[in-house]
């Protein structure tokens, strides 16, 4: 059964489009470290959340992708437009559809 873990993030006021171009091409490596897909959404109504959702075959993936250089020099160039702490969680999938 996939992994699949989730990060909210909550950047801050007009940070947001900055953040997105810094932390893009981190999350877009994901599946170069074994992630089966991700997705980024942005809140409808507070558009400074986005929900960050990656999925993986094992939970040690996302570790070595999180502890990455590369996610962790991201996290770091960013570290002024999000809101700290963040915390990555995981979640069980129940359901799933393929496109």
């Amino acid at each position: 059964m996939a992994e699949v873990n989730v990060v909210n993030w909550h950047v801050n006021p007009f940070r947001a489009d900055r953040w997105y171009e810094i932390w893009m091409p981190a999350l877009e490596r994901a599946p170069s470290f074994g992630a089966h897909g991700f997705t980024l959404t942005r809140s409808e109504e507070d558009h400074l959340h986005f929900l960050q959702t990656t999925t993986w075959g094992s939970r040690a993936d996302f570790d070595r992708f999180w502890s990455s250089d590369e996610v962790a020099a991201a996290r770091e160039a960013a570290v002024g437009y999000y809101n700290k702490p963040i915390y990555p969680v995981w979640h069980a999938l129940v359901a799933s559809e393929r496109a």
